[in-house]
């Protein structure tokens, strides 16, 4: 997917065309189908910092520094009042066999405007920006969030062209990076890459599995330039009471050697649900189970991390306890406790924090608390509160609202 910046009257006018041209369509019998959804949000911000380290223009100690501003967060398209602020509109064409989208979105007073992936879909065999196949990169707890000192390919490589065949549970495509070369036509650059990506995905009764696997090389790569590959494999069984979810995947880390340097990750969730109102779990992740990748930035060796916790709900009250254990020497294990109170439009909450407890000298606790209150038409007024000795002591009011 590729943004640029307009100003936000020729969006307007590029979006007005469309639409034009998308009414002269259906009106000469054309079948293209085109929908629109929009997503907006706002969340201003009034802050209240006590603890801010920062200095005023005589160079001396600001104290407590007010600020009133927009939640600058990136991620209003939750739709959720208080992430962030604003305004998205979406437009999915479909002709036939081709679909697309356009997505125009404000940032700083400009438009954005994002092409969304366009695919030719032919029955069983599809191709263009049909994106990439795997999926077990994020299967299960962290496993998304894999150490990035491994040059993201703990995600597979990217796929901006290829052709794609599907049958039933099983998808198998040829596919590449798209070249940027400034040609007409197509011309072939240091960038031609070529690779194969697999996917397999099914269920039987109570047990779903996938399994994937990406190949990726380059013709113009020296003898030393050996292929990217990733293979991986999970599944989820779900039962009554428990839901258990296992991945593990194998990736390239150099673009050396591909066979000898590659990282294996895993991740597991064990859910258990005794009775309603209270569940436990257990989950783990570890990006470099079996410490192949030598880097001595990485912190391999110390790479697992398991998370324990139970929550309980009585009524209008839910309590949840956390304990993060990780393989990190006297740093790095945590205990979060939460107890939440909702009552109709109001909710309220109360948070700490211990970190470090494995270590010579624990973490000073984090504290938070806030209230919050809900109208009926869904704007969304709250204050939130967190403190931890000499880092952090700030009071945010904020008012938001989103659909």
């Amino acid at each position: 997917m590729k943004a640029i910046k307009i100003a936000s009257g020729v969006a307007v006018t590029a979006l007005a065309a469309a639409i034009s041209a998308q009414a002269n369509a259906a009106a000469h019998g054309g079948d293209t189908e085109t929908t629109f959804s929009y997503t907006g949000s706002m969340e201003a911000i009034y802050v209240i910092d006590m603890e801010n380290n920062l200095f005023n223009a005589d160079a001396e100690e600001a104290g407590t520094v007010m600020d009133m501003d927009l939640d600058e967060g990136d991620d209003f398209d939750s739709a959720t009042a208080g992430e962030a602020w604003g305004l998205e509109m979406g437009v999915d064409v479909v002709h036939g066999p081709f679909s697309g989208s356009l997505q125009l979105r404000t940032n700083d007073g400009t438009v954005e405007v994002d092409a969304g992936d366009i695919v030719i879909t032919d029955g069983a065999i599809s191709f263009g920006q049909t994106g990439s196949l795997v999926e077990t990169h994020e299967y299960a707890y962290d496993m998304g969030d894999s150490n990035d000192d491994f040059n993201g390919n703990s995600e597979g490589k990217d796929v901006g062209a290829a052709i794609r065949y599907t049958m039933d549970g099983l998808a198998v495509q040829v596919e590449g990076e798209n070249s940027d070369a400034d040609a007409e036509g197509y011309e072939i650059d240091q960038t031609a890459d070529f690779g194969v990506g697999a996917k397999y995905s099914g269920e039987a009764d109570a047990l779903s599995y996938v399994a994937d696997f990406q190949y990726r090389a380059s013709s113009l790569g020296g003898e030393d330039d050996a292929a990217f590959i990733y293979v991986g494999a999970g599944a989820t069984y779900t039962m009554d009471m428990v839901t258990a979810s296992v991945g593990v995947n194998r990736y390239t880390f150099d673009g050396t050697d591909a066979n000898d340097t590659a990282a294996v990750e895993y991740g597991f969730e064990l859910t258990a649900t005794p009775i309603d109102a209270l569940s436990v779990y257990l989950k783990g992740q570890d990006f470099d189970a079996t410490n192949e990748v030598e880097d001595p930035d990485a912190n391999n060796d110390d790479s697992m991390k398991l998370l324990a916790g139970a929550s309980y709900t009585a009524g209008m009250i839910t309590v949840t306890g956390e304990y993060t254990y990780t393989a990190v020497e006297e740093a790095g294990d945590e205990f979060f406790g939460e107890v939440v109170y909702t009552d109709g439009p109001l909710s309220a909450y109360g948070d700490i924090t211990l970190g470090d407890l494995d270590a010579d000298e624990s973490a000073d606790p984090q504290i938070g608390a806030g209230v919050s209150y809900t109208k009926d038409n869904g704007v969304k007024y709250a204050a939130d509160y967190d403190t931890q000795a000499d880092v952090e002591n700030v009071l945010k009011l904020s008012a938001a609202y989103a659909f």
